[in-house]
């Protein structure tokens, strides 16, 4: 899938570029409504770090660059005797689903939490231990949740659609990627800059719809 083996290109399709161009200018913008921080820019994406040739019209792209927020969760203690708001572990996340009425409370102010919600289309991402790497994509909370600080959050901006993020996390190159930056030595864990420099290739906007359809469908047949 994220090598652009699994469906075919449209020629007619908009290029990637135009619409990496467009993300660009998005984030700048949410810079300077105050929405987001300006970060630091991440490296030029060099040759050896592209393990394949991309289809015409994908572009390479750095993770950090088409997400406006790479954030650490909440830290704070579960308690069950709280029913909201949620605090979502990584425990809670199991076959790549949540149980959420299984998932405990957490004991803050709406202040303390704010900026923390969970908002459809976050990739939740677990950072250290034997989970270190594990995702899980929120398409709905049906209960307002913050996440806990053993997990990343990775914000997508418009264009990119989240479903094919999760597809990515799913592929042998984020994985390949993610191992080799983890540290640590008794208990691996990885960051949110090494998070933030993962490559990611990126198809059309178009054609990243055909592929979630794709993905989708073949693993209702499995």
């Amino acid at each position: 899938a994220v090598q652009g083996k699994l469906v075919p290109q449209d020629p007619n399709d908009e290029p990637a570029s135009v619409l990496l161009e467009r993300i660009r200018g998005e984030k700048a913008r949410l810079v300077k409504d105050g929405k987001i921080r300006k970060e630091k820019p991440l490296a030029e994406i060099a040759e050896n770090e592209k393990p394949f040739v991309l289809p015409a019209r994908w572009e390479w792209v750095r993770l950090g660059q088409i997400a406006s927020r790479v954030q650490y969760g909440y830290t704070a203690s579960a308690d069950h005797s709280v029913l909201s708001p949620k605090l979502l572990r990584i425990t809670d996340i199991q076959n790549d689903q949540v149980n959420w009425a299984s998932v405990p409370g957490v004991q803050a102010g709406q202040q303390d939490l704010s900026g923390y919600f969970l908002e459809s289309g976050d990739l939740l991402i677990a950072r250290t231990g034997g989970t270190i790497g594990k995702t899980f994509l929120v398409t709905s909370a049906p209960v307002s949740s913050v996440f806990a600080s053993y997990l990343i959050r990775i914000s997508p901006l418009s264009g990119v659609a989240p479903s094919y993020l999760k597809i990515f996390a799913s592929s042998a190159l984020y994985w390949s990627q993610l191992l080799a930056s983890s540290m640590g030595t008794g208990q691996p864990n990885v960051n949110g800059t090494a998070l933030s420099e993962l490559v990611v290739p990126i198809p059309t906007m178009a054609e990243q719809s055909r592929i979630v359809a794709r993905v989708e469908a073949l693993m209702a047949l499995c």
